[in-house]
């Protein structure tokens, strides 16, 4: 008892460095994330040669797209394209398509300097992003500014570069003076909005000729669609990075103090006046820290639920499987938490039982589906024997705990293959109910038999076998059968795994 608190301790510290370091990277760099497409419309004149007047503005259409090819690790294979064209006849000015090696959690590129991407929280400092025509534009801070509400970082770049490869019918040397503006999320990187402008000209007696003139601006639907992409990440950003590892901080924190304090009381190590003072201290800590732990999840298990209506943004498949994970772990908190309320509750012989009269064939029939998805996931079945049935009178909520709480428990026990649990029901000679639960698992020592129903106690489990659990749900199963005046025990004579019997009047 006295290393449980600090196992406890150990196990969440290295959660919540796997949470930081090895599950957020990764939720925070999906393709969902770093692939991006955006449009801009603006104006274009050219010439025909080095010389000719320019052509009259034609209304232009620039379509960005960024996609990932291939993942290798930390490093992406990214295709981008950049496609200029006429905005009434969609016919392409030029094409630009490209591939680029990077790391996706850093974003720079592998095979030279800078970054293919603003980096997520972006500072006010000078950036080297973007390749353009080999270049890799330098952007300078220019101030801190808002759209639609969202706060952004405005950069402004520019780069002077030979382009005369796009010309190959002149035979001068041509260069491009490209400029733009580009609006950051500074907590995402995402480029929210940006406008360029560029000049292709020739250098002839130290004169530029201009040959092209050009510049684009994002239309309204796009950055209108990039603002609503960009809101619904940093919501999951501020979940990843701050909220989650809040709650496994808390939790483990809430672990350690309730399992110290047991373990003093299990100890007996102060007089009884003492140890009284002591679980009255305990109960108000773990009542205050269940009630800091329920604050934040409240708003998260909403937040969750908001973004899956969609109404903040559309969200993709991935994004909505991550939302639901995050949804079920924060229910799996709040289950935890009230199995530390039972307890308490037990121990003060507190528990209000809501008793009616229930039948138990009937009773069993409604848990069993509930259950026999989680049965089967593992390769396992889950059968109802119904030998003889009679109404009783009890709180069926809470007998219904005690049947799943020790199904959920056999799940981790028995084989991948040909596993098996069942339910059964009968009737005793003296006329009391007998439910029992058995499983062809690894079973239960015989000198386990009664420490298995005391709070946080936690059977030696084979190394192939992952069982999580707090150590309590046997003993509130114990308690509420208990406050039924019934019994619940270990079978001794059953030698194909585990057996449960619970005995109600």
């Amino acid at each position: 008892m006295q290393k449980l608190p600090f196992i406890v301790l150990g196990i969440g510290i290295s959660f919540l460095l796997i949470w930081v370091f090895g599950i957020t990277p990764e939720l925070l760099t999906s393709h969902d994330i770093l692939e991006i497409t955006a449009e801009n419309v603006g104006m274009i004149q050219f010439a025909d040669c080095v010389g000719c007047e320019l052509s009259e503005p034609t209304k232009m259409l620039f379509h960005w797209d960024r996609e990932i090819l291939e993942v290798n690790g930390n490093a992406l294979l990214l295709r981008t394209t950049y496609d200029y064209k006429d905005i009434l006849t969609a016919e392409s000015f030029w094409v630009t398509d490209f591939t680029e090696a990077v790391d996706k959690n850093t974003r720079e590129y592998l095979d030279k300097t800078g970054h293919f991407a603003f980096p997520p929280h972006v500072e006010k400092k000078d950036y080297f992003v973007y390749d353009i025509g080999g270049v890799v534009m330098h952007y300078h801070f220019v101030e801190e500014t808002t759209l639609d509400g969202v706060t952004v970082y405005k950069f402004e770049g520019e780069e002077i570069f030979d382009v005369s490869d796009v010309y190959p019918d002149f035979s001068e040397q041509i260069w491009e003076h490209y400029r733009a503006t580009n609006h950051i999320e500074p907590v995402t990187g995402m480029d929210v909005s940006f406008s360029e402008q560029f000049t292709d000209y020739a250098l002839v007696d130290d004169q530029k000729i201009v040959v092209l003139d050009a510049w684009d601006e994002p239309t309204e639907f796009s950055e209108k669609t990039l603002l609503k992409q960009v809101k619904n990440l940093k919501s999951l950003y501020f979940m990843y990075e701050n909220i989650i590892p809040s709650i496994i901080g808390l939790a483990t924190l809430a672990g350690f103090i309730v399992t110290m304090l047991a373990g003093r009381v299990s100890k007996g190590e102060t007089k009884i006046a003492e140890l009284e003072e002591i679980d009255k201290q305990k109960d108000e800590l773990v009542s205050m820290v269940s009630h800091e732990i329920k604050n934040p999840l409240t708003p998260i298990i909403l937040a969750c639920q908001l973004l899956l209506t969609e109404k903040e943004g559309p969200l993709t498949q991935k994004q909505k499987h991550r939302i639901k994970q995050i949804l079920v772990n924060s229910n799996q908190v709040t289950a935890l938490l009230s199995d530390l309320s039972d307890i308490k509750t037990l121990d003060r012989n507190d528990m209000n039982l809501r008793k009616e009269d229930v039948n138990v064939d009937i009773l069993l029939k409604k848990i069993i589906p509930n259950l026999k998805d989680m049965v089967e996931s593992r390769g396992a079945v889950l059968e109802l024997k119904v030998k003889k049935s009679k109404t009783i009178s009890c709180d069926a909520a809470r007998i219904s705990q005690v049947v799943t709480n020790i199904v959920k428990n056999a799940v981790d026990f028995v084989p991948t293959t040909n596993g098996k649990i069942v339910i059964s029901s009968d009737v005793t000679d003296d006329g009391q109910t007998l439910i029992s639960i058995e499983d062809n698992g690894i079973g239960i020592p015989e000198e386990h038999h009664e420490t298995v129903f005391e709070k946080f106690h936690q059977l030696d489990t084979p190394k192939d076998i992952s069982h999580q659990g707090t150590g309590l749900g046997l003993a509130i199963c114990k308690g509420i059968v208990e406050s039924h005046g019934g019994k619940i025990w270990v079978a001794k004579d059953y030698t194909g795994g585990a057996k449960f019997n619970i005995l109600l009047p």
